[in-house]
């Protein structure tokens, strides 16, 4: 089973990270890739995830918020092996090096130095895409402010309590499953990104065979109510905040029980809404226009940047030497993802 997800979040206080809860599983080996904007970083994932797919292993990517087309990272679950990108804004080191831990370093196959004209052109886009996200952020607190101003619709103590039976019958009548190798990580299924507002629905259905939806005004409270009560019956829960304002939360998997609670606005195919009969619920936010508003302008200006970051890829493509990288790649491959499914085979 493949799925994607995302660590970082483009939020309300700037780029928030969970970066730090990866790589998932327990003994898991980290391989923290450095290198520059178009040092193939993202393609090396790819392969070394294509490769894994090809022998029959699940794998886990990490999609980058910043462009959901490029990856951040890649773990192999049967392997124990990960890979993820170190470079900012989520700058990784090893714990213990050697140990939990080791580099890839990709920028050894950019031949250096630049030209004048080339160092230019970079330092000048660096500082105009380091501008424009810090432009985005203000949209996205500004969004947030509105949000905050309408102020959330609440529930009573009464009604969270008929919430709280209604859930606790989902969970006595569903059996718990071998918990998933990364069912307890923290992580992101939608992002706010240069694509606009999306949503990893299909890997939220390979997760969970079961969805339950929530009207939009009362999940907030829904998803708190139903995290501590995971917790409390010892069920390892994927617990997922909201990219926007990742203090609160907009989702609980629970994939050892192959159940899900999501916004019903998330659309996850197959999802049954959750039992409402006989409960009234407020009437969601009618937000004003300057929410949406801020929103896409938002979005724009996150395209922008991207298209920056395009650019600057562009300036460093010619001095990578791709022949070299590639065979590299290839020989990478062939020692932590060929050897290594023939060394787990014959420890069965």
């Amino acid at each position: 089973m493949n799925i994607s997800y995302f660590l970082g979040a483009n939020s309300r206080s700037g780029f928030y990270s969970l970066y730090d809860s990866f790589p998932p599983g327990e003994n898991t080996f980290l391989h923290i890739i450095k290198g520059g904007p178009g040092n193939g970083k993202s393609r090396f994932m790819r392969r070394i995830g294509a490769a894994a797919e090809s022998r029959g292993l699940d794998v886990e990517y990490v999609l980058c918020s910043g462009d959901p087309d490029s990856l951040d990272g890649v773990y192999i679950p049967a392997l124990h092996s990960a890979w993820c990108d170190g470079t900012a804004p989520h700058v990784t080191e090893p714990r213990i090096f050697a140990v939990t831990a080791d580099y890839v370093n990709l920028g050894s196959f950019c031949r250096l130095p630049l030209s004048a004209q080339d160092s230019r052109q970079i330092a000048l886009l660096n500082r105009e895409y380091k501008s424009l996200y810090e432009k985005a952020y203000k949209y996205l607190s500004a969004a947030a402010e509105i949000r905050d101003g309408e102020g959330e619709a609440g529930l009573s103590s009464e009604q969270l309590a008929q919430l709280y039976r209604r859930l606790a019958r989902v969970l006595d009548a569903t059996p718990s499953m071998a918990s998933h190798p990364s069912a307890a990580m923290p992580r992101f299924f939608s992002a706010i990104s240069c694509k606009g507002r999306l949503c990893l629905k299909e890997s939220v259905s390979r997760l969970c065979s079961r969805v339950f939806s929530l009207p939009e005004q009362i999940a907030p409270q829904f998803m708190a109510m139903a995290i501590k009560e995971a917790e409390s019956r010892g069920l390892a829960g994927v617990s997922v905040p909201q990219p926007l304002d990742p203090s609160r939360f907009e989702a609980l998997l629970l994939p050892g029980c192959s159940l899900a609670f999501v916004p019903e606005t998330w659309g996850v195919p197959g999802q049954q809404g959750m039992d409402m009969e006989g409960l009234e619920l407020p009437e969601p936010a009618v937000l004003p226009e300057q929410y949406a508003s801020a929103l896409s302008r938002a979005i724009l200006i996150l395209s922008q940047a991207k298209s920056l970051h395009d650019q600057l890829e562009a300036v460093y493509k010619p001095y990578m030497d791709f022949k070299a990288l590639d065979a590299f790649t290839r020989s990478h491959i062939q020692e932590n993802v060929e050897k290594a499914v023939e060394a787990e085979a014959s420890k069965t």
